[in-house]
């Protein structure tokens, strides 16, 4: 839930002003940041039952996965259309990851933890918004908007791998006959 609040925000927040500097228009801005509000919003509906049927470590991956497809997007696109589509998949990926990263939150602790460690998420997740908000036009200034997607699509595959390392199987001996395990 962080990665992708931090992803989000700091692609979504410096693109106004990337698209402003390039010539774009209020309505080219308006319908690029309307578009991303759908991708965050409009397939909830989905993005539960996805959750529901597969997990919430799927679901969160496959948020992963698509925040970095949309950063890359992001960082090649050139004009509103291209843009748009880049920040309506930054949205949804950010959906992906936030549905599944609630839903294992309310299902995976127990009752007495979810209290503290929802409110722990939260100050996080918030915490690195207004930084990651902060710092991306610093960035956007510094190396440009493509060079704070590419840094932010790096940050997404970095999470996801981490995170498919971590659930990787261990590799277990067969047992034999006797319960006992071979080579």
């Amino acid at each position: 839930m962080v990665t992708a609040q931090v992803v989000m925000v700091a692609v979504m927040t410096a693109a106004p002003l990337d698209m402003h500097l390039h010539g774009d228009g209020l309505g080219a801005v308006g319908m690029t940041l309307s578009a991303h509000t759908l991708g965050m919003f409009a397939l909830s509906p989905l993005t539960g039952r996805m959750t529901d049927r597969y997990g919430a470590h799927p679901v969160i991956l496959a948020g992963l996965a698509v925040l970095a497809l949309s950063t890359a997007l992001a960082a090649v696109a050139t004009g509103s259309p291209g843009r748009a589509a880049a920040l309506f998949l930054l949205g949804y990926g950010w959906n992906l990851c936030f549905v599944g990263g609630s839903a294992r939150l309310a299902r995976d602790l127990p009752e007495a933890e979810r209290q503290h460690t929802e409110g722990a998420v939260d100050a996080a997740v918030w915490t690195v918004a207004a930084a990651a908000s902060l710092l991306s036009t610093a960035v956007l200034s510094a190396g440009g908007y493509a060079a704070l997607a590419w840094a932010s699509c790096a940050g997404a595959l970095a999470v996801a791998a981490g995170q498919v390392r971590r659930r990787a199987p261990l590799a277990r001996p067969e047992p034999d006959g006797r319960g006992i395990g071979r080579p």
